[in-house]
């Protein structure tokens, strides 16, 4: 096992503390901006599903008060528990962002926090869009750091997660070994 350089936390702060706005690329700054935009269409998407009802369901009760916003609803609740409602309606379908290298899905975790947080300490947009630029950077950063291989690519698309559950649970009687289903579908529909 290879120990990390020292100094990873201090230079990873200080790349955090000296960054400012201005030094993030017209791209950078757009994609950031595509990703919230999608955060908000997912969560909308998500926000009253049944996991998301029984959730706030469970949470409410214990809300430390009306502090910030459910997406998509009417209720507000206490920040930590508004992030995590969130967080959970934008994953409930699974069609967040993936940073394909780390296969994290970095919006669905840092927007809502951060929208939370903004709840409590307002922030102009200009800072809160860069505070999201930096959380995804240090995401990804730390996501390839801690598990760079963690999952191959292959084992994290839907339709091979699920072609792959299909084999497991259909054995081959004769032999007792593990039998591929027929694709119902060509290959380049699966790639």
């Amino acid at each position: 096992m290879t120990l990390p350089k020292p100094g990873v936390s201090q230079t990873l702060a200080r790349f955090v503390a000296d960054t400012r706005w201005e030094d993030i690329p017209d791209p950078v700054k757009h994609e950031a901006k595509r990703a919230l935009l999608n955060f908000f269409a997912v969560a909308l998407a998500g926000c009253r599903t049944p996991p998301i009802e029984m959730a706030l369901g469970s949470l409410a009760e214990f809300s430390g008060g009306k502090q910030a916003t459910i997406v998509g609803r009417s209720e507000r609740i206490d920040a930590l528990n508004a992030a995590f409602l969130n967080a959970a309606g934008a994953n409930v379908f699974d069609y967040c962002d993936t940073h394909l290298p780390t296969v994290v899905h970095p919006t669905a975790p840092l927007a809502p926090a951060l929208l939370a947080l903004s709840e409590l300490r307002p922030v102009s947009g200009r800072d809160l869009l860069l505070a999201f630029v930096l959380g995804f950077e240090i995401e990804c950063r730390v996501g390839g750091a801690v598990s760079p291989g963690h999952y191959p690519p292959a084992a994290c698309s839907a339709p091979r997660r699920a072609r792959r559950s299909s084999w497991a649970s259909a054995r081959r009687r004769s032999c007792g070994r593990w039998a591929r289903p027929r694709r119902s579908r060509p290959a380049s529909a699966n790639a």
